[in-house]
């Protein structure tokens, strides 16, 4: 190969990085934690046009009860003309450090919390939750996207230690429909399974659209008729083959929001109460997390961060405006950090917080603990391991329109960082994370 044609491949080569780069492009994880979806455009819960066209800033503002401002106004938000984070009037250290990471992202707003010795040792709010108009404080509530599956996991299990249903049973014995995998259809398919992404179960986006979605109001479509419509053979919806891996139940990992999602509904069909009603009982309400709802209608709007995406080639952000799906499960809760940190202390403390108990220990020594080492030797029970800077970290992350999210914690000293963003997932927005989380661990031996 000429010396010329080596020259022009590496050229073309750092062309493309850097577009990648600018560009910001959405990025999924390919291994634990893996992102509702591969890019933004490719994601089952994404339709363009609503995000583009329709839930722009000019008619979002009206639900928080300010006047619609004109598109002069709008262009304002341009990130060339203004700081998104220059709302804080004193800064220490860490607070340049996180605002300079966020701003050279475009993350319009974060809610950050560190827990230790079984208590939120600090709190941090930076930028917006309505670019403009309102700052995110640490009451904010931000959509939690595949965090909530840290959540599922602790319902599911407290739903099996009642003696609801056996982990390693076939679901079909508790479920009025039924699931199995036509691959192979001798090969039961059980709830330890779903909670280890070893179902087979796959993720559909010509059923996971637009066709199921819901702006600024709760999906009409309950769980169990979404679920219904995706595995019955009767159903329009239902190709049963191209609902799952052409591989045995248990025998690979294969990341899936709807098999998280029936994980959940497990608890619904065996208790005979609504998965929403039985979080609200088992967990949210003894923990002391009254703002806490997978429901958009049980939150209120005025105190919830705007998911946001941001042009790189137009400098300008778009709000995506609320949204829903009746999988609501796999990554539709919402809470502040503070009340997130709640729940993350009881976990840390093996299941109690405060004298309240929310599962025994051995429950919560069953989550963490790796459940198929062979197939997939960083996860336990939806909760999953991770290495960052010489720390090993045991947690959730989450990615959806306009919502970046980390919850994790360190096993050996109990020290936990959550962070809560309202802003899509990009190859830069990863590295920012990282490099915050690392920061607020180090800290951490501070507070």
């Amino acid at each position: 190969m000429s010396e010329g044609r080596i020259q022009w491949i590496v050229g073309a080569l750092a062309l493309l990085f850097l577009f990648i780069n600018l560009a910001g492009l959405t990025w999924g994880s390919t291994g634990e934690g893996i992102s509702r979806f591969a890019s933004l455009s490719q994601s089952p819960h994404f339709d363009q046009s609503q995000a583009v066209q329709s839930n722009t800033l000019e008619e979002l503002q009206p639900q928080f009860g300010e006047e619609s401002p004109g598109k002069e106004s709008i262009d304002a938000y341009d990130d060339q003309s203004m700081d998104v984070h220059a709302d804080r009037s004193t800064e220490s250290d860490l607070d340049s450090f996180i605002k300079s990471r966020l701003d050279k992202v475009h993350i319009p707003g974060l809610s950050a919390a560190i827990v230790k010795d079984g208590k939120i040792a600090w709190t941090g709010a930076y930028g917006f939750a309505l670019i403009g108009k309102q700052p995110v404080t640490t009451d904010t509530i931000f959509q939690l996207a595949s965090v909530s599956k840290a959540v599922v996991a602790v319902a599911v299990m407290k739903a099996w230690e009642e003696g609801e249903f056996d982990l390693d049973e076939d679901i079909n014995t508790y479920l009025p429909f039924r699931v199995r995998n036509p691959h192979a259809p001798d090969i039961p398919i059980t709830a330890r399974m779903l909670l280890t992404h070893t179902s087979t179960i796959r993720d559909r986006g010509d059923i996971m659209n637009s066709a199921y979605y819901a702006w600024n109001i709760d999906s009409s479509v309950s769980l169990d008729r979404f679920l219904k419509d995706y595995f019955t053979l009767s159903s329009d919806n239902s190709n049963p083959g191209r609902s799952f891996y052409a591989e045995d139940p248990g025998t690979a990992y294969h990341y899936s929001n709807i098999g998280a999602s029936l994980a959940a509904y497990l608890v619904e069909a065996t208790t005979g109460i609504p998965f929403d009603t039985y979080c609200e009982c088992k967990i949210f309400r003894p923990l002391g997390m009254e703002e806490t709802s997978w429901q958009l209608a049980d939150v209120d709007h005025s105190h919830l961060a705007m998911p946001y995406d941001y042009n790189v080639l137009c400098h300008h952000y778009s709000a995506y405006g609320f949204y829903a799906y009746p999988d609501y499960p796999d990554g539709l809760l919402k809470t502040s950090a503070p009340q997130l940190a709640r729940f993350l202390n009881m976990f840390i403390q093996y299941g109690e917080s405060d004298g309240v108990r929310i599962l025994k220990k051995k429950t919560v020594e069953e989550i963490r603990r790796v459940q198929n080492p062979s197939i997939d030797p960083q996860g336990g029970i939806l909760w999953y391991y991770k290495d960052l800077s010489g720390l090993r970290l045991l947690g959730h992350n989450g990615a959806d329109m306009g919502v970046t999210t980390e919850m994790f914690f360190s096993p050996a000293d109990g020290v936990g960082v959550i962070l809560l963003m309202n802003g899509d997932c990009t190859l830069s927005v990863e590295r920012a994370i990282k490099e915050i989380q690392i920061r607020l661990f180090k800290d951490a031996a501070y507070k």
